[in-house]
């Protein structure tokens, strides 16, 4: 099963084309694609990800003027209630494939992310011995390693993740590396698009990677995160 993070930037306009045409060239199962935008442009890229072979969407709308996260799926999913009590519901949205659970996150920027964090810390407590990945656009990330310097003031939420026992799988399988999904316009680079797998989807999990050719293109300002997941995996008894 393969699961495809990106912010698409709203994907509307003359860019929807490119952004189908670079998900289908990634043949990916389930999508979460961030910072989704309602209404007209929303409608159009619901019925072309259906025409896709996505049929399977989540219903949670962002308010007007607002924007959020659009999960999609080849096949059926369930898709759990939103925490009424965040400002803006719709950035965090959580699906279900029997008992594997995918949490689609577009966080907002600055300290506005903060009561985003505590919720979804809350939400992944009780699966921490079971199947259960967060991904998407956190804006956050670890300084001096995710950003050349210190400007991210909530990047102690990678840690307190870390602590709850998920892991920030392509940081593990790359300590050292420096690979940015997202750059400033004054082109400072910034790893904000992440998964958190709970230890047991981490220790078998395939692939996980960045890939960079959309952003450069200009389909986006984010670079799509891409993460295999072995079918047939149980929770450990």
């Amino acid at each position: 099963m393969r699961l495809l993070a990106w912010n698409i930037r709203a994907g509307g306009g003359t860019r929807l084309s490119g952004i189908l045409s670079a998900i289908a060239a990634h043949d990916a199962d389930l999508l979460v694609l961030s910072e989704y935008h309602p209404g007209e442009a929303g409608a159009r890229l619901r019925a072309a990800l259906c025409a896709a072979g996505f049929p399977h969407q989540s219903r949670a709308e962002p308010s007007r003027g607002r924007k959020g996260v659009l999960v999609v799926a080849r096949r059926r999913f369930r898709e759990l209630p939103p925490d009424l009590s965040l400002p803006e519901p719709s950035r965090l949205v959580t699906v279900a494939f029997g008992t594997l659970h995918v949490i689609g996150v577009y966080m907002p920027n600055l300290l506005a992310k903060v009561p985003y964090w505590e919720a979804l810390l809350t939400q992944l407590a009780p699966h921490g011995n079971g199947r259960a990945v967060a991904l998407g656009d956190f804006n956050t990330c670890r300084a001096y390693l995710d950003e050349a310097g210190r400007f991210d003031r909530t990047g102690y939420f990678m840690d307190r993740i870390d602590a709850l026992g998920f892991h920030d799988l392509w940081r593990r399988r790359n300590p050292e590396g420096r690979e940015y999904s997202w750059y400033s316009h004054r082109q400072n680079g910034f790893r904000i698009d992440h998964a958190f797998l709970s230890p047991h989807l981490a220790r078998r999990a395939g692939p996980v990677r960045y890939s960079h050719t959309e952003r450069l293109a200009g389909l986006s300002d984010h670079s799509p995160l891409l993460l295999d997941l072995r079918k047939g995996l149980r929770p450990p008894a």
